[in-house]
C-alpha cells in the first residue's frame, strides 16, 4: 500500500510540474522544418532534435476552416513556410505552451515574421489571449496596414462592427455578451470593430473580447 500511495503521488507531482512548466514565460528558441501547415496560424514543425512539435503563432488568429478568409490565409502560410526551414522564437511575456499543448512562438521564415506577414495582408487581427506580447505594437501597425487592402479580411468578408443598439439579448445578438448586441462569429471581431467598451462577458466569449477573463469586455 505504501508502494502504491509512493508512486500515486509521484504521478501527481509530474502532472503537476508538467502543467506548471507550461504556463511558465518562454525562452524558446529553436530551428527545424515545417513538415505541415494547418491553418493560418498552427503549423507543425520537425525540430532540428528529431522531435516534432505543433506551433500556435504568438499574436495573431485567423479565420477558422470554413469561415470566410479561412482558405486564403493557409494558403498564404503554406506558400511562405511549407517546407521552409524555421527560426522558433518565444516570447517571455507568454506561456510556454497553450492549453492544447502547442508551443507558443513566433515562426520567423527567411527572415520574416509569418505572422506578421498574415496581417500585413489582412489575412489576420492582432489576438491578445492574457497579457500583451512584445511584439504587440509592430503586429497593430501591420493590421492596421492589412486593413486598408481590397481583399483583407475585413473589406472581402465583411468584417465590420455591428450597429449599435440599446441593450443586448435579442435575435442576432450572441448570448455571451448581454448588455450590448453583437452577432456571433463569423466573422471573428476585434475590439476595433464594435463601438462598445466595458461591457459585460459570460460564458463562452467567442469574439475574445475578455482577454484578462474579469467578466468586462474591451477595457478602457
Amino acid at each position: 500500500m505504501r508502494l502504491v500511495a509512493l508512486v500515486t503521488s509521484g504521478a501527481i507531482v509530474t502532472l503537476l510540474c508538467g502543467a506548471a512548466a507550461a504556463t511558465q514565460p518562454s525562452a524558446l528558441r529553436a530551428g527545424g522544418d515545417v513538415t505541415h501547415v494547418v491553418d493560418g496560424d498552427t503549423v507543425h514543425v520537425q525540430l532540428t532534435t528529431g522531435e516534432e512539435e505543433r506551433i500556435r503563432l504568438i499574436g495573431i488568429d485567423t479565420p477558422e476552416r470554413g469561415v470566410c478568409g479561412s482558405a486564403r490565409a493557409t494558403a498564404y502560410a503554406r506558400s511562405l513556410a511549407s517546407g521552409q526551414h524555421v527560426t522558433l522564437v518565444g516570447d517571455p511575456t507568454q506561456a510556454r505552451r497553450d492549453r492544447y499543448g502547442r508551443l507558443l512562438a513566433y515562426v520567423w521564415v527567411d527572415g520574416r515574421d509569418l505572422g506578421f506577414q498574415q496581417l500585413a495582408r489582412g489575412l489576420a487581427r492582432v489576438y491578445v489571449y492574457d497579457r500583451p506580447f512584445q511584439r504587440l505594437a509592430a503586429y497593430r501597425r501591420a493590421e492596421r496596414t492589412g486593413k486598408t487592402r481590397s481583399n483583407s479580411i475585413w473589406k472581402a468578408c465583411g468584417t465590420k462592427a455591428p450597429r449599435p443598439v440599446a441593450g443586448g439579448g435579442g435575435r442576432g445578438c450572441d448570448p455571451s455578451y448581454p448588455t450590448v448586441c453583437i452577432p456571433p462569429p463569423p466573422p471573428d471581431l476585434d475590439c476595433a470593430d464594435i463601438p462598445y467598451k466595458n461591457f459585460t462577458v459570460v460564458g463562452a466569449d467567442p469574439h475574445h473580447f475578455d482577454g484578462n477573463h474579469d467578466g468586462v469586455g474591451c477595457e478602457r
